[in-house]
């Protein structure tokens, strides 16, 4: 095969001004065999050393063949180290946006409306951020930016409306709009932007070449051009161009130094105001390339070096031409050339996690581990070691990693290398390299680990939706997992095809949108935990987490209703069924179905025996029936079903609320009345208070009347025989509260309860104005008597009694010379009122008809001058 190149040879060896054309013969074997990598270290150490003019007499084509084929592989190294850096990015969008741009630190973006939107635009606005505050804006001929320090000289508005932002850091991450302004009306685009660090593997750009050569032991200082003052500065070392060292000068923070395997520990400056690089004590590991990116807001600039570490032992010559000799011999023998293998690195496909607080995090290398493999995990970008297992020994360690954040917290898998990071939070946000030494060849693979509070809380019976946050893209493979034992499959996207799989706790629940989102329908308790999105982007996996926890489900009812708690899917035969009662801490087992069996035992003597006769279990759907509720049944309620899949446990909050029945006193009577119909045989009880002191009963026909209670009810009750109902007569205030009827018979407990009151009227007025408190008659008869009381202690201020009124001054004599009394009606006037007449007043009309009793409430509004 012969291979012609005619190549610049003044790039690499400016001072000879040499151009000649190659022709160069040799084997497909030999054309395989070269290390064109090495071949090209070899050419750039001669080319420093003293012994350069022996190049001139030698095949100096033959380097320019393997410094092109350097390049071509250099070039494809690039792409493929670059583009699973792309996917990665290309993981997080915006839902709400129009647009999605990923853009690393240091580098530019360009936001482009689109150009149907703005023909004949009168104005257009840029926004930033969530509350949309104005950056640029122009009407075409003019263009203006408003002095915000984190855009300031960054922003460039063209003519055409696009927005294009220089030298971008971290903060310049967000929402941008575009509000385009014409004379029909307003329309606005959308674009995220999201700018990530600089990773600690990329490929760079080519740049200009600078070959250096230093003595072990001595330094080696990096030069670059005059920085402003606004840079990011970005130093990259080796084939992989791993960071080593990152400054920001703009934020005037400190430079910020990345360990590669600990080579340059404390060894590394950089000048802040320079930005050139020095390296101390040099090594002859620290031979190869570094690269630096300096992005201003006016450029991005590359330059690279070659730096050559010899060893003191041996002279420049000696060394030049050992490898001339070695270079001959290759020429003359045309045959396979020997040269050293590098150690090669292969780097795995990448993974995201998106994961919720206190969940278990496995890191899998998805790759076979092979006796003998070295296996290191690190965390951040300063790689610290936390976990590893030794090659031979296959002994594990972890450690606890940056203030002690990981202790105790991961486990080890030494068949599979997999990490699992136990209840993790927030601060194990971040990237994880794993790092698999086999022999000269090492693996690695990154994990970026985002956590974030992802619990997602439900009512029972609602539906609940995951979303994936992040846009489905063509060829992405979707799968659903729920995260029981057997972390079991329930619905896919595969070739845009819609999958959905049975499980029994789901049934037809599940529904996944062409969005990847999952809806799950008629949450219950049955369905509390782990779910996980697994998205397949070409070699890249990206993992996002949810946990959802079904709160209990919330049940009222009135007292005397029915409530009936119904198992969230279908019994099957052979499934066992427990009801429980009690609060959060202790259940009672109350009722029991065993499937089997068909079996059903209903524990009503249990919890007091409040469930006497009021439990059904219904053998065919499991739902268990309380009727005739009462507010003892209040409380949590548990459904556990055990069947051949497992155990589900379904939790009810059920709450009777008293059925209260008001009665408001205008009269001096009122009855209560039990509105069902009395048998012969039924006992009936009647109670008064908040203990349930028994007032009059009736058993057997026979009524009695307890009304010595506090001598309050003496001769003021009666108890009907066919009704039931009880009448309080000459009743007062003191007569007022809660009232219990309980019926006993064949046919069960009736409980019903009553609530009498005095019905307030409301008075409101303004301070010095008059409050009139009026009786409702019109004229009051000789023997009639009216009494006005005020306040907690009842004191009389006003009475009419014999067609004569009087009135009294009151507590702290408030109302002196400020009440009227109306003989006639028994109206009550208080003149100039101010703040201490508010408070309750009683009236009571004493007749021959009865007695009528009422309550006033009085407020004086104060008007404070300002």
């Amino acid at each position: 095969m012969k291979l012609t190149y005619t190549l610049p040879f003044k790039q690499l060896f400016r001072e000879k001004n040499i151009f000649s054309p190659l022709s160069l013969t040799a084997s497909d074997h030999i054309a395989n065999s070269i290390s064109f990598r090495h071949l090209a270290w070899f050419c750039v150490s001669w080319t420093t050393s003293s012994y350069a003019p022996l190049l001139q007499s030698a095949d100096v084509h033959a380097w320019a063949y393997f410094r092109h084929s350097l390049k071509n592989r250099m070039i494809m190294k690039t792409l493929l180290l670059f583009f699973p850096v792309v996917l990665l990015m290309c993981g997080v969008f915006d839902a709400d946006a129009d647009e999605v741009k990923s853009v690393m630190e240091g580098d530019s973006v360009t936001l482009n409306p689109n150009l149907s939107q703005i023909q004949g635009f009168i104005e257009i606005l840029w926004r930033f951020g969530e509350k949309g505050f104005t950056i640029a804006q122009t009407d075409g001929n003019k263009t203006s930016y408003e002095d915000y320090e984190v855009f300031r000289g960054r922003l460039q508005l063209n003519q055409n409306g696009s927005l294009t932002i220089t030298n971008v850091r971290t903060n310049h991450s967000g929402l941008y709009e575009a509000e385009i302004r014409h004379k029909t009306g307003t329309s606005n685009q959308k674009f995220s932007i999201t700018v990530y660090e600089s990773p600690s593997v990329i490929a760079g750009a080519e740049a200009e070449m600078k070959l250096m050569s230093v003595k072990e032991g001595d330094p080696v200082t990096l030069h670059v051009p005059q920085i402003q003052g606004n840079e990011l500065i970005v130093w990259r070392f080796g084939d992989e161009e791993e960071l080593i060292v990152k400054a920001d000068t703009e934020a005037k923070s400190s430079s910020l130094y990345y360990e590669t395997d600990e080579r340059f520990r404390d060894r590394l400056k950089l000048n802040d105001q320079t930005g050139s690089l020095t390296i101390t004590n040099t090594r002859t590991t620290d031979s190869g390339l570094y690269k630096v990116k300096i992005s201003s807001n006016k450029q991005t600039l590359y330059k690279r070096f070659i730096v050559t570490v010899s060893e003191r032992g041996l002279s420049g010559g000696a060394v030049a031409g050992i490898l001339v000799g070695v270079l001959l011999l290759a020429a003359a023998a045309a045959g396979v050339i020997y040269f050293y293998r590098r150690p090669r690195t292969t780097n795995l496909p990448s993974q995201m996690w998106t994961v919720p607080t206190a969940d278990d995090v496995p890191l899998n290398p998805d790759t076979e581990i092979q006796t003998g493999d070295e296996i290191l995990w690190l965390f951040g970008y300063k790689d610290a070691l936390i976990a590893e297992i030794k090659g031979e020994t296959r002994e594990m360690t972890t450690h606890e990693g940056p203030d002690e954040i990981f202790k105790n917290r991961l486990k080890l898998d030494e068949m599979t290398g997999s990490l699992t990071i136990k209840f993790i939070f927030t601060e194990h946000t971040g990237l994880y390299t794993l790092k698999i030494r086999r022999g000269r060849e090492t693996l690695k693979k990154k994990f970026h680990v985002s956590v974030s509070e992802r619990e997602i809380r439900a009512v029972e019976g609602n539906p609940v939706t995951l979303h994936p946050d992040t846009a489905i893209q063509k060829g992405d493979e979707i799968q659903w997992l729920f995260d029981d034992k057997e972390q079991t499959v329930l619905a896919e996207i595969k070739n845009t095809k819609v999958t959905k799989y049975d499980d029994w706790r789901f049934g037809d629940r599940l529904e996944l949108m062409e969005t990847g989102s999952l809806t799950i329908k008629n949450l219950t308790a049955a369905h509390n935990g782990y779910y996980t999105l697994k998205i397949t982007r070409g070699r890249d996996k990206i993992y996002k987490r949810f946990y959802i926890y079904a709160k209990e489900w919330k049940i009222t009812v009135m007292e005397g209703e029915s409530v009936t708690l119904e198992p969230a899917y279908e019994i099957k035969k052979d499934d066992v069924i427990q009801c429980l009662f009690g609060d959060e801490e202790q259940q009672t087992l109350i009722a029991e179905f065993i499937g089997k069996a068909r079996e059903i035992f209903i524990y009503d003597d249990v919890a007091d025996e409040r469930f006497r006769d009021i439990l059904e279990l219904d053998e065919t759907t499991g739902s268990l029936t309380i009727t005739n509720t009462r507010t003892e049944h209040s409380g949590v309620y548990r459904l556990q079903i055990r069947s051949s899949s497992g155990v589900s446990e379904q939790t009810f909050i059920v709450t009777v609320r008293d059925k209260v029945e008001e009665k408001f006193l205008e009269e001096d009577s009122v009855t209560l009345k039990p509105d069902t119909k009395i048998q012969r045989d039924d006992q009936i009880l009647w109670m008064f208070g908040d203990q349930d002191k028994l007032i009059a009963q009736m058993k057997g026909g026979t009524v009695d009347i307890y009304d010595d209670v506090n001598k309050r009810f003496r001769g003021r009750l009666k108890l009907d025989k066919m009704t039931g109902s009880l009448t309080i007569t000459k009743i007062e205030t003191k007569h007022t509260g809660l009232y219990k009827l309980q019926i006993i018979s064949s046919r069960g407990t009736l409980y019903k309860k009553f609530k009498v009151s005095i019905q307030p009227r409301y008075v409101a007025v303004t301070a010095g104005d008059s409050v009139h408190l009026n009786t409702d008659l019109t004229e009051i008869h000789t023997d009639d008597e009216i009494q006005w009381r005020f306040g907690d202690e009842n004191s009389l201020i006003a009475e009419i009694k014999g067609g004569t009124g009087v009135t009294h001054d009151g507590p702290d004599e408030r109302f002196r010379d400020r009440l009227e009394l109306d003989e006639t009606t028994g109206d009550l006037t208080i003149k100039n009122s101010t703040d201490e007449h508010t408070g309750r007043y009683k009236l009571k009309i004493c007749s021959s008809e009865g007695n009528t009793n009422r309550t006033y409430i009085v407020i004086i509004r104060c008007e404070y001058l300002q």
